[in-house]
């Protein structure tokens, strides 16, 4: 798709990535700072044949190893520096770090029961409050769009920052932000406009 990046204008174009599989694969792992598995390397080359289908101007990555290594294998390929973002990490969970769904029911059971059905108001215990995590996520989105106007670049990291980013292009209510998939590889498309974005693409 190289080109494609032409006809923006002034916009800019982000392709959010989510890193490959971790080790700790379906645990809550937020800011734990864990490696790719051997799944995940594995699944590198065909993330990174699917990604220099694009022109990009940049590439920024979380600092935790999970989506450095991802961005790691991106920069190898197009020839590009990684720029370290610890904004982009995921939100921390707190005392749930670690942990599974079914052990937190059975540890939390209050805190738990209280996040599903109140989400994001509901805060995680000892964690990053939702509010919090969506300002620094929108801070970083702002320094993105405005370094990169008129071009595309690669934002490599977690499935709740990816999804932070969709729901607000797509104006979605938070309370509503898990009905988007995020899967590991896969990548959402998002051109942003003057006070606008368009979503071209989800979780290809």
């Amino acid at each position: 798709m190289r080109g494609e990046t032409a006809g923006l204008e002034g916009a800019c174009r982000l392709i959010w990535v989510r890193h490959a599989p971790p080790d700790g694969e379906g645990l809550f792992l937020g800011q734990s700072d864990v490696p790719l598995s051997t799944r995940g390397r594995r699944q590198l080359p065909r993330l990174v044949e699917k990604i220099s289908r694009y022109q990009v101007q940049a590439i920024y990555s979380s600092d935790l190893r999970r989506a450095l290594a991802t961005a790691a294998a991106i920069s190898r390929k197009l020839g590009m520096k990684v720029q370290r973002r610890p904004g982009l990490r995921e939100i921390h969970f707190g005392a749930w770090e670690g942990l599974t769904w079914k052990q937190i029911t059975e540890r939390f059971p209050e805190a738990a029961c209280g996040w599903m059905e109140n989400f994001p108001r509901q805060p995680i215990p000892q964690g990053e409050e939702f509010r919090r995590f969506k300002a620094r996520v929108r801070r970083e989105l702002r320094r993105m769009v405005t370094a990169n106007s008129g071009g595309c670049a690669i934002v490599v990291t977690h499935a709740g920052v990816i999804r932070a980013a969709l729901a607000s292009a797509l104006g979605m209510p938070d309370r509503n932000l898990f009905r988007i998939a995020s899967d590991f590889g896969a990548m959402s498309v998002i051109d942003y406009f003057s006070g606008s974005a368009v979503v071209r693409c989800m979780n290809g």
